[in-house]
């Protein structure tokens, strides 16, 4: 899994720890400056994190459109493990539950019984 982390001027204390529960790859973008309003999400990326304390509003704003219209999910909090990690994990809970109950190929009996329950 890859994460986008907007805003907080520093991540280092991250990184291990978000490896730690399946995070293969983190971007960090700044957000101190507007300028990140025109950068484009990456295409690899498949969750945001908004640090809101270390973020300018407008930038923030824009981002956060681009950020559903991709139909990425979110997260918005501090720039604190404690309030990062649950959601995270939870994140990554869920997209893995949901990999688990797509089938092979939806027509034969075995596949059909797994969808429906």
């Amino acid at each position: 899994m890859t994460i986008l982390i907007v805003g907080a001027d520093r991540i280092g204390a991250f990184v291990p720890k978000l490896e730690k529960i399946g995070v293969e790859e983190v971007i960090h973008w700044s957000g101190r400056s507007q300028k990140i309003a025109k950068n484009d999400i990456p295409s690899r990326a498949e969750m945001v994190i908004f640090c809101t304390d270390f973020l300018h509003h407008n930038a923030a704003r824009t981002l956060k459109r681009k950020t559903k219209e991709k139909g990425l999910p979110a997260v918005y909090c501090r720039r604190a493990w404690s309030e990062i990690e649950p959601a995270v994990t939870r994140l990554i809970a869920s997209s893995d539950k949901g990999k688990k109950q797509k089938s092979c190929c939806g027509q034969c009996k075995k596949c059909r019984r797994k969808t429906l329950h």
